[in-house]
C-alpha cells in the first residue's frame, strides 16, 4: 500500500509543474531558480510533515477542490495537445478521450489506479533518462548570467514550488493513507524537477523562457539521438502528459470516495464542458495562469479547514 500511493504522488508532485509551475519560476527566479528550488523543496517538505496526521473526510467541499484542480489538470493538458499535437482540433473533443478513459478506470476498483501509476512509472522513467541523456551535452553555461533578479522573486518562486509540489498529495490522502510518509517520494520529485529546471534554462536561457509557453516541450524538439533519431519530442512529451493524466485520476478519485462512481460520470463531462468554454476566453486563460497560486492557497486553506484532525500522541508515523 506504501509503495503504490508514493508512486501515485511522485505524478502528483510533478503535475503542476507542466505548462505553469516550470515556466512561472524560471521566468521569476531566472538563474537563480535553483536557489528556490531549494527553499521550495524545505518548505514543502515542511508542509508534508505537518500534514502527515492529515485525511479527507466525507464532505462536498472537498468534492468542489478536487473539481478545482481537474479543470486546472484538463486545461493545461488539453491546452498542451492541442498546441503541439492537434492544432485544428476543438479543444472539447481534444478532451473527451481524456474523459472517458478517466470515467472508464475510476469505475473499476482504486488498485486498478495504482496498477496504472506503476506502468506509467515505468515508461515515465526512461522517457526522462533518455531526454536527459540527449539534453545534458546543449546545456550553456553561458545562459546562468547573472540578471539582477530581486530577491523578493527568488522567494516568491520558492513558496510557489512548495504549493505546486505540495499541495496536490493532499487530495489522495485519505484515510488508510493518512499515516504513509511521502517525503522520501518528495525528495526524489524534486531531484527530477531541478534537473529539468536546470536543462530548460540552460538550453534556452532567460530571454527565449520568456517567449514560449511550454519551454520544457521546446527543449524536447532540439533532441538528437545519434544523429538520426530527431523529431522525437512528441514521444518524449509524454512523460508529462502521464503526469497529469495520472493526477487527474488522483482528483477523480478523491471525488468518487466523497461521493460514488455516477456522480464521477456524469461530474468529468461537466468539467470537461467548464473547461472548454473557459478556454475560448484568451483573457481567462491568462488569469488561471497569473493567479493559480492564490487558488491553490484558497484550495489548501479550505482542506485543512475541512479536514484537519489531531492523531493521537502515540500513533507512531509509518516509513516509506
Amino acid at each position: 500500500m506504501r509503495k503504490d500511493f508514493n508512486i501515485l504522488n511522485y505524478f502528483n508532485m510533478r503535475s503542476l509543474f507542466l505548462g505553469i509551475g516550470i515556466s512561472k519560476i524560471l521566468i521569476q527566479a531566472n538563474e537563480y531558480f535553483y536557489i528556490s528550488i531549494i527553499l521550495g523543496t524545505i518548505l514543502g517538505t515542511i508542509i508534508l510533515y505537518l500534514m502527515r496526521h492529515f485525511s479527507l473526510k466525507k464532505n462536498i467541499l472537498n468534492v468542489v477542490i478536487a473539481a478545482f484542480f481537474i479543470i486546472i489538470g484538463l486545461n493545461n493538458l488539453i491546452n498542451m495537445i492541442s498546441t503541439m499535437y492537434l492544432t485544428e482540433m476543438p479543444k472539447i473533443m481534444v478532451g473527451i478521450p481524456l474523459i472517458l478513459l478517466l470515467i472508464y478506470i475510476l469505475s473499476k476498483r482504486d488498485v486498478v489506479i495504482f496498477r496504472v501509476g506503476n506502468i506509467l512509472l515505468v515508461l515515465n522513467l526512461i522517457l526522462y533518462i533518455l531526454s536527459n541523456l540527449a539534453l545534458i551535452p546543449l546545456v550553456s553555461l553561458d545562459n546562468f548570467s547573472y540578471t539582477n533578479t530581486p530577491l523578493s522573486n527568488i522567494l516568491i518562486s520558492a513558496g510557489e514550488y512548495a504549493l505546486y509540489s505540495a499541495v496536490p498529495v493532499l487530495l489522495s490522502k485519505h484515510e488508510e493513507y493518512k499515516n504513509i510518509s511521502v517525503i522520501k517520494t518528495y525528495l526524489i520529485s524534486s531531484l527530477t524537477l531541478g534537473l529539468l529546471f536546470f536543462l530548460t534554462f540552460g538550453i534556452l536561457g532567460p530571454s527565449l523562457v520568456r517567449v514560449y509557453r511550454y519551454p520544457e516541450y521546446v527543449i524536447l524538439k532540439k533532441i538528437s539521438i545519434l544523429h538520426f533519431l530527431e523529431n522525437i519530442e512528441n514521444i518524449i512529451c509524454f512523460m508529462w502528459i502521464f503526469d497529469v493524466f495520472m493526477f487527474l485520476l488522483s482528483s477523480g478519485l478523491c471525488i468518487k470516495r466523497m461521493t460514488n462512481k455516477l456522480t464521477v460520470a456524469i461530474l468529468l463531462p461537466i468539467l470537461l464542458i467548464i473547461t472548454a468554454m473557459l478556454n475560448s476566453f484568451y483573457e481567462i486563460v491568462v488569469g488561471i495562469y497569473k493567479y493559480i497560486d492564490l487558488g491553490i492557497i484558497i484550495a489548501l486553506i479550505l482542506l485543512l479547514a475541512v479536514n484537519w484532525h489531531k492523531m493521537p500522541n502515540d500513533k507512531k508515523l509509518d516509513q516509506t
